[in-house]
């Protein structure tokens, strides 16, 4: 066995989320009308599309702290089981630190906006925000621990993760 099929993930995890059931089941109609009865692919597009947004939203600086805030509780979510691409789930673990959100809630945020975009009658739970382009930060993949700088960077198809620290000070 080779060194890069030792470090190689599974093709689907999976994974737990909690969710209304409208917000499912959209996600689960997302993909199959237009990725193929993919939900992996439906997150990866939400996440791509809205990622933007999201870091508008974020709640960890005024925390101060990566701990996710979980959404509102309600006696209507549902625990889904899920196959997901680990590298996506990888990307909403994350997200959830930098967020400061939990993975439910940031699939939820991203589903009220699609539905909203799509017409459908929907409270979000956050409102999208409008974005400037002066607000985009072009350096958003980086996020600095101390004096180390993390990426994280995943290719989709061979399903490798690549993480890299370096000390600014070296």
């Amino acid at each position: 066995m080779n060194l890069e099929d030792r470090y190689k993930t599974l093709d689907f995890y999976r994974v737990g989320i909690n969710l209304l059931p409208v917000h499912y089941n959209f996600l689960r109609e997302l993909a199959h009308t237009r990725f193929d009865k993919n939900i992996s692919d439906a997150i990866h597009y939400l996440l791509n599309k809205y990622m933007l947004y999201l870091n508008q939203i974020r709640i960890t600086p005024y925390k101060r702290t990566e701990t996710a805030s979980y959404q509102p509780q309600t006696k209507q979510y549902k625990r889904y089981s899920i196959r997901i691409n680990p590298t996506i789930w990888s990307k909403l673990f994350d997200s959830r630190r930098f967020l400061g959100y939990s993975i439910s809630a940031i699939l939820r945020i991203t589903l009220d906006w699609e539905m909203q975009e799509m017409g459908r009658d929907i409270i979000p739970l956050i409102p999208m925000p409008e974005i400037q382009l002066q607000d985009v930060d072009s350096t958003q993949h980086l996020q600095e621990i101390q004096s180390y700088v993390y990426t994280k960077t995943a290719d989709y198809e061979p399903r490798k993760i690549f993480s890299i620290f370096w000390d600014q000070f070296y």
